[in-house]
């Protein structure tokens, strides 16, 4: 089981999309997880053939958990093993399993195998990693383990990234409201937030907008949105500046090199923030098509585990329901998210000193400070500025 939830250690398994004996090819759907913000599909890894499934239908199951195994042939050879072991009130009970050498304590090639959760987890509570003994795949160190080894030692976890993250929500609260308190208590408690706002002209992108529209050939597809605009300018941006779509860790700041975008999707019980993968190589008509889909499959809960992870950076509008402005929390591990007020007419003072009226949307850029200067944030929204109010060439990428 992948780690498709940053707040839960377990997540819920609602239904196998294949069954034993299925020949299953790589990034095909093989299992529908329900986590504390959606239902997601893990895509299989590699091709091969479905041959054991280790949890029913409605189990809950541990991240990092052996859930199924595949084999090459549609007979290989297999043989007993133990079943997961986080579960320590299971009755005993063995599943075919691939033969393999399994390493005994997460160690791998001289290094010791652990998840990033676990590792974070075991230095903020100064526990020795060779000490704890690895379940998760290959032996990987998971974060079940680290919290097992504290409970042995009556240790409790201490205050960082993590602390206070619970895997069961409070009564009477949703597991998604649940999982919102904790990402922004966390953003909040964790990044050094600070704002910087600007006054963007969108008369250029309405009127292109406008264009576009009248002259779609197919009346059934819609003609981007401003939110679609906005997310394709700043795919076209980000590359110059690439602390934006980076993130902080013990080591300092590290760049992530894929431009992939979050766009926040509100829903009757909260939000969710699915990615559009690689905005910098999609044309404008692609972004939209892109985030016409996702919506759908946000509101239907069909959203994948690609596409609810890997974002980079995050674009929030709240234009569409009047807003003027405001300022957004960061996604962690991301270093900035790119809040959208609506567009108002507004009288502004033109080149030649004369009052004008002007669609203008306000802009907000919220960054970490431990990696992002004011110069970098504020160069950042005088190019999206620029790209906007000379925006011919939004027909030209069409």
């Amino acid at each position: 089981m992948p780690e498709v939830s940053l707040t839960s250690a377990e997540v819920k398994l609602v239904s196998w999309l294949k069954k034993p004996g299925d020949a299953v090819k790589r990034g095909e759907p093989l299992v529908e997880v329900e986590t504390d913000k959606a239902t997601v599909e893990v895509e299989s890894y590699v091709d091969g053939f479905l041959r054991v499934t280790n949890f029913p239908d409605g189990a809950t199951v541990p991240l990092d958990a052996v859930i199924a195994i595949l084999t090459t042939t549609p007979d290989e050879q297999i043989e007993d093993l133990p079943v997961h072991p986080a579960d320590a009130d299971a009755p005993a009970a063995t599943v075919p399993a691939l033969k393999q050498l399994r390493p005994p304590v997460g160690v791998s090639k001289g290094r010791i195998d652990i998840t990033p959760v676990a590792r974070k987890l075991a230095e903020d509570n100064h526990i020795d990693l060779a000490s704890l003994q690895g379940s998760g795949p290959e032996g990987r160190i998971t974060r079940a383990d680290v919290e097992a080894a504290l409970e042995a030692r009556g240790i409790a976890p201490a205050s960082g990234q993590l602390a206070g993250i619970a895997a069961v929500p409070a009564p009477g609260i949703s597991s998604m409201r649940n999982a919102i308190a904790q990402r922004t208590a966390l953003s909040k408690a964790t990044i050094p937030h600070y704002y910087v706002s600007i006054d963007i002209d969108m008369q250029a992108v309405l009127r292109q907008l406008s264009q576009m529209k009248d002259t779609v050939a197919a009346p059934r597809i819609d003609p981007p949105t401003l939110t679609d605009v906005i997310i394709w300018a700043c795919g076209r941006i980000l590359p110059d500046y690439p602390l934006l779509h980076g993130t902080w860790s013990d080591g300092g700041p590290r760049v992530l090199p894929e431009i992939s975008i979050g766009m926040v999707v509100g829903l009757d019980d909260g939000l969710i923030v699915p990615v559009i993968h690689e905005v910098d190589r999609l044309s404008l008509s692609a972004v939209a098509a892109t985030t016409r889909t996702l919506k759908k499959k946000a509101k239907q809960g069909g959203l994948s585990n690609r596409e609810l992870t890997g974002g980079r950076f995050t674009v929030s509008n709240l234009g569409m329901f009047g807003v003027s402005s405001f300022i957004a929390v960061i996604n962690p591990p991301e270093s900035a998210i790119l809040a959208l007020g609506a567009t108002i007419k507004r009288a502004v003072v033109g080149d030649n000193d004369q009052v004008i009226v002007r669609p203008v949307m306000t802009a907000t850029l919220s960054v970490d400070h431990r990696m992002i200067d004011g110069i970098v944030a504020a160069g950042f929204l005088k190019a999206l500025k620029e790209i906007l109010e000379a925006s011919s060439s939004l027909s030209r990428d069409l």
